[in-house]
């Protein structure tokens, strides 16, 4: 359910991270993201309807931030999925492509503020991109310009939540 080009790395002590293990192009399928459902968020998991979100499993567990992510979520399940090796529990929800061509080494990120609109637990954002957003809390407390920025990429959840709260 993910790339054989994908492994998980401990980047420093304790730290796991998603990491390219061969050079990667853009629009390259990435992984699955799937496992068990809860109704409530915590600082795990990642938002997939209003009131549905679930716990990555596999690398996607493993797969972090950046505001200047290399991957992002297609909002469907990929055709090519083998859906009867699930775990009883599980759904299959979407999957992940290379937003552009990824070196063997990099961590592969995405963006957490376009699948979750209000984040069950903030965290300050080390990605150093210039454009670096500093405390990631959820859709809802970008600035109207990084929203629109990130419109054409959202969830259909939080696009929902966002036109009905602006």
């Amino acid at each position: 359910m993910h790339s054989t080009k994908l492994a998980v790395i401990e980047v420093t002590d304790g730290f796991l991270s998603c990491q390219a293990i061969d050079d990667i192009t853009a629009g390259s399928f990435l992984t699955d993201l799937w496992g068990p459902v809860l109704d409530s968020p915590t600082s795990h998991t990642v938002q997939v309807e209003k009131n549905k979100h679930v716990v990555p499993q596999g690398v996607m567990k493993y797969v972090n931030h950046s505001c200047q992510a290399n991957a992002k979520f297609i909002y469907e399940i990929n055709k090519a999925t083998d859906l009867t090796s699930l775990d009883a529990g599980h759904e299959v929800f979407w999957h992940m492509v290379a937003t552009r061509n990824i070196k063997k080494g990099e961590d592969i990120t995405f963006d957490y503020t376009k699948t979750e609109y209000d984040m069950a637990q903030c965290f300050q954002c080390i990605c150093g991109a210039e454009k670096c957003l500093g405390e990631i809390k959820g859709f809802k407390y970008l600035s109207l310009e990084q929203q629109k920025v990130r419109a054409g990429d959202l969830s259909s959840v939080i696009t929902e939540l966002w036109n009905k709260n602006s």
